[in-house]
């Protein structure tokens, strides 16, 4: 019974293995084919360069800035005082994470200085319309902080403008 189970045992286990070492220089060659095959993909699938294509950034952008029109278009505009810093910061809501995606764009090279001042002046209007929703939750009173926001806001909206004009992102621009 022993030999028996002896030879079964010998069945049910797999040979061992023999490697056979590969000399060193051998080794280093299979290595740099490895990481040269790595690059190649890595070149061909065009790793590292994600900017977009002119078309495609005004594409983009511009459906980004559509969505968020369309959404703060809904926020209700206060019939009286009160409701003064729920609009500011329901609009907030919608346009810090627009400005999120405006920012995560990559712009080709072309356009880059343009976008980023674009991008950059959405976001000073931002600040500027968060400031003024904070001010007024502080208790200043909402038509002064308004009215102040307005003339905070002209020319940064005038710049933003011209800069998605010079970018042809009129979805974009706003009044």
């Amino acid at each position: 019974m022993t030999a028996r189970r002896a030879a079964e045992d010998r069945r049910r286990r797999p040979a061992p293995r023999r490697s056979v070492p590969l000399p060193r220089g051998a080794a280093i060659a299979i290595g740099a084919v490895v990481v040269l095959l790595l690059l190649i993909v890595l070149v061909a699938r065009g790793c590292g360069d994600d900017a977009l294509s002119a078309g495609e950034l005004r594409s983009q952008a511009g459906a980004i800035c559509a969505r968020a029109n369309a959404i703060t278009d809904r926020v209700a505009v206060p019939n009286a005082p009160s409701g003064g810093q729920r609009f500011l910061r329901e609009g907030l809501a919608e346009l810090r994470p627009a400005h999120m995606r405006l920012a995560a764009l990559k712009p080709p090279d072309e356009l880059r200085a343009d976008y980023e001042r674009a991008v950059a002046l959405n976001l000073q209007q931002l600040a500027l319309i968060g400031r003024t929703s904070r001010a007024i939750a502080g208790g200043a009173d909402t038509i002064d902080a308004f009215a102040a926001l307005q003339r905070r806001l002209a020319p940064v909206l005038a710049q933003e403008n011209a800069a998605w004009r010079a970018l042809d992102v009129p979805a974009c621009m706003r009044q």
